[in-house]
């Protein structure tokens, strides 16, 4: 962008810097830019920062951006302007993009982790020096996580009372939409450095070091449609049907749209709120800011256990263990089958993943941070307050946790949950012609004809083992 377009349009210009809010309609930080005087340039970073942390090339996660952009960028062409997208430390090239344009302002919506809340203050901090005002508005939540709070000022630590204090701030606007109105308010600059969307996602991928890898499960342009499916037709039953792993049109599978914002919350809760049996999904959506106010407030909580008394668990350090964890070859097919649908897909029903952190905590009594970073690498909708949040809840460390003698046992839940087998055979083809007992746990004759794995420890001693590792830490403070 050059000095020249400010003073083309004698206008103030307001950038809107794009995070996990890739889409052009309900937004937080549009709407907050548009309700000023001026043009609007949007932006987007590739943060270096961030990209570190996901060091593989071939990332779907980087795709399913790149394709966003791309999309975003075409509708911004229609009302007359483009997107601007860089590649670099955002810390340095936000006051950077403002000094050289002239910006006034640099709108966002916020994000509440920990890494990118610093970055946030030093931007913010840099923008100061230059004159620029920098506003951070909500967006990716309903309630910040300083607003839902007890009556002395502390942040829940259980989820029953948070969710009724959260419902209890609703009001008529808490869901209202965040208009976005283009024509006639974007910049028409240019900015040298920026890199092309002309060739599409495998193009803009290329140009930072990345692949292009999409998965048929995850289009861009499918947002907004599966949550209209989802709402008109399956959340009527999605307390009865949630839990069915087989059962792919009991959840919304739109979790990867809200993580990037391809699809806004208050669309989803004006959607919900209009069925009469929401309330069940409208609960999902609650934890979700659940876990984001805990990790806002205990920032800590990314890497230690919230409950001091289990900082010191005596974690197994076995690595033939951790290996067919991630090798999925534990021998318990419903692990090693939710374990294969995360590596093929990038994603884990809610069911898979709460028997899966079960058994890596506490019957391999590995590290829940080892499952945290794992899931990471690979789930597209990751997000790391949910994440951290779902990882400590199973092992029993976190805020809400559940007690440490709650142990699931995968044989139980794969009946409980996958009665047939039909999940298990759809992510372990070469169990299919087991029959529906014998397919959640095959005979030692089954595994040795079939080449499937032997069981990679006996879930009755590990149950004992857990039991007393935990039983231990809790006597010794």
């Amino acid at each position: 962008m050059t000095s020249s377009t400010k003073t083309a349009q004698d206008k103030p210009l307001s950038i809107v810097w794009l995070r996990r809010d890739l889409r052009l309609y309900d937004h937080a930080a549009f709407a907050a830019a548009l309700a000023g005087k001026g043009s609007i340039q949007p932006v987007f970073v590739f943060d270096t920062d961030i990209l570190e942390a996901f060091p593989q090339k071939d990332d779907r996660r980087l795709t399913f951006i790149a394709e966003a952009l791309v999309r975003m960028d075409a509708e911004l062409g229609k009302a007359g302007g483009k997107l601007l997208v860089l590649h670099g430390k955002a810390q340095e090239l936000l006051p950077k993009l403002a000094k050289e344009s002239g910006a006034a302002a640099v709108y966002c919506s916020a994000d509440y982790e920990p890494a990118t809340r610093e970055r946030d203050k030093a931007v913010a901090k840099d923008l100061e020096k230059l004159g620029v005002a920098f506003h951070a508005v909500c967006d990716h939540l309903i309630h910040p996580p300083t607003e839902v709070l007890k009556a002395d000022g502390k942040p829940y630590l259980v989820f029953t009372p948070y969710s009724k204090a959260w419902r209890a701030k609703l009001n008529n606007t808490s869901f209202d939409e965040k208009p976005v109105k283009l024509n006639g308010r974007l910049a028409d600059g240019d900015f040298p450095k920026s890199i092309s969307l002309d060739k599409g996602a495998e193009a803009v991928l290329k140009q930072i070091g990345y692949t292009h890898n999409p998965h048929d499960w995850w289009k861009v342009e499918e947002g907004e449609s599966r949550l209209k499916a989802f709402i008109g037709k399956a959340v009527s039953g999605y307390k009865d049907t949630r839990d069915f792993m087989a059962n792919e049109k009991g959840t919304s599978h739109i979790s990867p749209y809200l993580r990037f914002g391809i699809v806004s919350i208050r669309h989803c809760a004006r959607l919900a709120v209009e069925q009469k049996t929401h309330d069940t999904w409208m609960n999902e959506l609650i934890w979700r800011e659940f876990y984001a106010m805990v990790l806002y407030h205990f920032p800590e909580s990314q890497n230690l256990e919230l409950i001091e008394k289990y900082r010191g668990l005596d974690w197994s350090q076995n690595k033939v263990h951790w290996k067919a964890f991630v090798e999925c070859r534990t021998g318990y097919p419903i692990v090693d089958a939710a374990m294969r649908q995360l590596h093929e897909t990038g994603w884990m029903h809610n069911r898979s993943r709460m028997i899966v952190a079960s058994f890596l905590t506490k019957d391999l009594l590995q590290d829940w941070r080892l499952g945290d970073a794992h899931f990471a690498q690979w789930l597209m909708d990751y997000d790391m307050a949910s994440n951290v949040g779902g990882w400590q809840w199973a092992a029993s460390t976190g805020t809400d946790a559940a007690p440490y003698f709650r142990i699931f046992n995968p044989i139980t839940q794969s009946k409980r949950f996958d009665p047939e087998g039909t999940y298990i055979r759809r992510w372990l083809p070469e169990l299919k012609l087991l029959s529906d007992k014998e397919i959640h746990f095959p005979s030692a004759e089954a595994r040795k004809k079939l080449g499937y794995a032997e069981p990679v420890v006996d879930h009755d001693d590990s149950r004992k083992r857990a039991l007393a590792m935990y039983k231990h830490a809790g006597e010794e403070l």
